[in-house]
């Protein structure tokens, strides 16, 4: 046998191994889906806020909501309510909401608590909803989503 077909033989067979262990290896469960969605609300053509409304899975079966918000200075007073709900059942998974600071903040990230999936029903999704509640007026932002998330 030459070197090259010796070579040759080495590497396929390297490579069979390789396969075998990829085809036997358990699969992994990975979360799909998530991610931010960003969005902006004003009065009479001023823009008071800009937000992003985010969900994602630092660990198997556990989703972690949060959102990032730009209040400019001058605005009213308010609330920010971070909430995660499932589909299905609209099932209010997590739940957090804030003051708003007195001044202008950027990009500042407010946290709902990390919850566990409900891995009982196949197929269920989560969506982080972010509002802004004006206080002074009692009226508010929709409650604007991130993408679905579906934990393992």
């Amino acid at each position: 046998m030459t070197s090259l077909s010796r070579t040759a033989v080495g590497v396929l067979g390297a490579a069979g191994i390789v396969a075998s262990s990829l085809i036997t290896a358990p699969t992994a469960q990975a979360a799909s889906g998530g991610g931010c969605a960003q969005y902006s609300e004003g009065y009479q053509r001023a823009t008071y806020v800009d937000w992003k409304s985010c969900l994602s899975a630092p660990r198997p079966g556990i989703g972690r909501p949060d959102a990032y918000v730009t209040l400019r200075s001058g605005h009213p007073a308010c609330k920010i309510v971070v909430r995660v709900l499932r589909t299905g059942d609209s099932k209010v998974m997590s739940l957090k909401t804030y003051d708003c600071p007195s001044g202008g903040i950027r990009m500042q990230r407010f946290a709902a608590p990390d919850f566990r999936g409900d891995n009982a029903v196949p197929g269920r999704a989560y969506a982080t909803y972010t509002s802004i509640m004006w206080t002074g007026s009692q009226t508010a932002t929709l409650p604007l989503k991130s993408p679905w998330l579906k934990l393992p």
